[in-house]
């Protein structure tokens, strides 16, 4: 089994630290800043309307992302993952099954926070490549790079966006609630699977071809 892990949301607590980076920019790039009551509204948003609601234009997409990059570079060492999800990766990986990550964040960083926690060597690779709509497309290389069954693959995500990039490639979407969306939202989007906390995904992989009730 092919298990593929987002990283920001997924595997790292980092949705404040990222929300003030954005904040900081929010004046050179004219977009909306997003204040502390705002947030519980905007996790219940699928991933195009929070770009609607921040107010930023598609095209500065690319740009912004670029920047947030370089400035989360210095948080990382800050920053923690979530609660038992070592142990989770840890066992998953004595377990036999092969880890990988897909993020927009850059490979410095992700490699700095793996590191950090060490827990780097819990994972065969690392896709750092930003595309904030793009993830369908990214996956699809990933799959073919990596030359991944996509009948044993799993795409682990906390967003709407990595449901729908799951789907449209035909592997299981697991769907986290402890990241940036909301359960409520995961679910209209219909993952294969949800996971309420990292233990529950020792629970989910096994049962390829089960999705869950919720």
């Amino acid at each position: 089994m092919n298990l593929i892990f987002d990283f920001d949301g997924t595997l790292v607590d980092s949705l404040p630290k990222v929300i003030e980076k954005f904040n900081g920019m929010a004046d050179e790039f004219h977009f909306r800043k997003i204040q502390p009551d705002e947030l519980p509204n905007i996790r219940h948003l699928n991933s195009r309307d929070v770009i609607k609601y921040m107010q930023i234009p598609f095209y500065k997409i690319p740009r912004i992302l670029h920047r947030a990059r370089k400035l989360m570079n210095s948080e990382m060492p800050f920053l923690t993952p979530f609660l038992h999800l070592r142990e989770v990766l840890q066992q998953l990986h004595a377990e036999g099954f092969l880890l990988g990550i897909l993020t927009s964040n850059s490979s410095e960083n992700v490699n700095t926070w793996l590191e950090l926690h060490k827990i780097n060597h819990f994972f065969n690779f690392i896709h750092a490549e930003s595309s904030y709509f793009g993830k369908s497309r990214l996956i699809k290389k990933l799959l073919k790079k990596y030359n991944i069954d996509k009948s044993h693959a799993f795409y682990i995500g906390d967003e709407t966006r990595d449901i729908e990039a799951a789907n449209k490639n035909d592997i299981y979407s697991v769907a986290v609630t402890w990241g940036f969306n909301s359960e409520q939202i995961l679910l209209q989007h219909q993952p294969d699977y949800v996971a309420r906390k990292p233990e529950d995904l020792l629970k989910i992989i096994p049962q390829v071809g089960k999705p869950c009730t919720t």
